[in-house]
Formats: C-alpha cells, sequence, structure tokens
C-alpha cells in the first residue's frame, strides 16, 4: 500500500478513546484507508458477515464480550482468509507467540509510543511487513535494503519454487494447509509437502518461528486472493 492506495481496515477494540484515536492515526497514515470501527466480537463477526471484505482486521485481545485468544480462534474459525493482527498492551513473549501460533500474521503493543505505534502501523498498513514487539523480536532491525520489504520471491534463491512461495504467503497469512488446499484446489497431502519444504529450507522448525524469522528479515506479506466458492 502506498499513502494514495485504498484499503479497507476492521478495528476492534473495546475503549472508545483508544478505538476512535487509533482510527485518527490510521486515517493520518493513510488518507484514502477505509477504517470501519467494532466495540466487541459479535459486532465484529456481524460485521464480517455483512460488510464485505476487509483487507486486514486489528483486534485487541480483550473485548467486551470475550477475553485473551478465544476471541482469535472464533475469528479465525468463522472467516479463515481474512488477515488479522493483534493490537494490544498485553504484549509478552508467551502471548505473542501463541496469538501467532493461532493464526495471526502480526502483532503490535499498544504500550508503545505514539511514534512507535505510527511506526508500526506503517510498516503493516503500508508496507505490508510483519510487526512483532520487540518481546519476540528482540529488537532486531531488518536489513537495509529490506526497508521497503522484501519479496518472498527472493527466497527462490534457497531453492524454493513459485508454488512453494505461494503456499508460504498463506502460511504467513494464518491459514492452514486444508483452508490452502481449498484456495488452490489442491490436496491437504500436497499442501503439507510444500509446507514442510519451505520450513525446511528457511530453518524454521514452525510456523510460529518462521513468523518471527520473516518478521526479523523484512518480508513482505502477499495479498490475499479470495477463496473458491462452495
Amino acid at each position: 500500500m502506498t499513502e494514495t492506495t485504498t484499503g479497507s481496515v476492521l478495528l476492534a477494540d473495546d475503549h472508545g478513546l483508544v478505538r476512535h484515536g487509533l482510527q485518527l492515526l490510521l486515517h493520518e497514515v493513510l488518507p484514502r484507508l477505509q477504517v470501519q470501527l467494532a466495540s466487541s466480537l459479535a459486532e465484529t463477526l456481524h460485521i464480517l458477515d455483512t460488510a464485505g471484505r476487509f483487507d486486514l482486521v486489528l483486534l485487541d485481545l480483550t473485548l467486551t464480550d470475550v477475553h485473551g485468544l478465544a476471541g482469535l480462534h472464533r475469528l479465525r474459525e468463522a472467516h479463515p482468509y481474512v488477515p488479522v493482527v493483534i493490537l494490544s498492551a498485553q504484549d509478552d513473549r508467551d502471548t505473542v507467540l501463541a496469538a501467532l501460533d493461532a493464526g495471526a500474521m502480526g502483532f503490535i503493543s499498544k504500550a508503545a509510543s505514539p511514534a512507535e505505534l505510527r511506526a508500526a502501523l506503517t510498516r503493516v498498513l503500508v508496507e505490508r511487513t510483519i510487526h512483532l514487539p520487540q518481546s519476540v523480536s528482540g529488537g532486531m532491525a531488518a536489513a537495509p535494503e529490506s526497508a521497503a520489504g522484501r519479496s518472498l520471491s527472493e527466497l527462490q534463491a534457497l531453492g524454493l519454487t513459485e508454488r512453494q512461495i505461494e503456499v508460504l504467503g498463506y502460511v504467513v497469512q494464518g491459514l492452514r494447509n486444508k483452508e490452502i488446499a481449498r484456495l488452490l484446489d489442491r490436496s491437504e497431502v500436497v499442501v503439507k509437502k510444500h509446507v514442510t519444504a519451505t520450513l525446511q529450507a528457511l530453518g524454521a522448525p514452525n510456523r510460529t518461528k518462521l513468523l518471527v524469522l520473516l518478521s526479523q528479515r523484512g518480508y513482505r506479506v502477499p495479498a490475499m486472493r479470495s477463496a473458491a466458492p462452495d
């Protein structure tokens, strides 16, 4: 995304001041960005059911009707093809890693300073790179050449095929093997082989470690394509 790019974001937070303050910050980052607000998980799911596709959901871990990762699990079950980034003040390492394992493709700490928060939102929404708090990233900065986001296609240098890199993009966005198989009209067995190959090539034991690695190296998240019809 660039400053002139349009897009749609659903921001779910149960604190009115935080919700509207973040909406103003998002409009500052991307003036043409369409931002819709929700104050509960029920409202979030209703909007996703009725308002059409969103490019991203920014989800607080504690809403009025759900607490912790239960909300993320329910959202991913109901709408697996919508990318989700967690936005929470609860940013300890265990919570962040659990969120990634549950299907989040990034995590932004609300405990950060306004400047840091703006930079994190810019990374996610403008540069489309994976952002993780220092509790997980260790404060490691991406390489200078990755400032604008590195394409996953660069991983062909490791011997990955175009299909394996495509599968990797979906893994990064939180899709499970069965959901990737549906998108690609392939069997889960084939998809599992692709996932295993990408993890081995990158030296990552699982999806969670993979996200941390890609975040540290500044790789860009590809756009999600629509799921195949039932």
